[in-house]
């Protein structure tokens, strides 16, 4: 059997072997077929996330209890918000 230029490696090697190393199991991949999720799946999940969102920013920002005002308020600097 002849190899030409770009060929990729024969399994038949990895077929006599029952244990596969590192290396060669970091070069094998299989392939997922994408799966189509309807549109209002998908906008569903997202305002989801943007209400939640909303709800962990803006409802830390303003809650009464001393440690979570001072990890909200930590956190608007760490994302550069200005607030005082």
């Amino acid at each position: 059997m002849t190899r030409e230029p770009g060929d990729l490696p024969s399994l038949e090697k990895r077929l006599h072997f029952a244990v596969f190393t590192e290396v060669e199991s970091m070069h094998t991949s299989s392939v997922v077929a994408p799966v189509a999720i309807p549109a209002a799946t998908r906008l569903g999940a997202g305002l989801f996330a943007l209400v939640l969102g909303a709800f962990f920013v803006w409802g830390a920002g303003f809650a009464n209890a001393q440690t979570l005002h001072d990890t909200a308020h930590d956190m608007r600097h760490a994302f550069g918000f200005p607030c005082h």
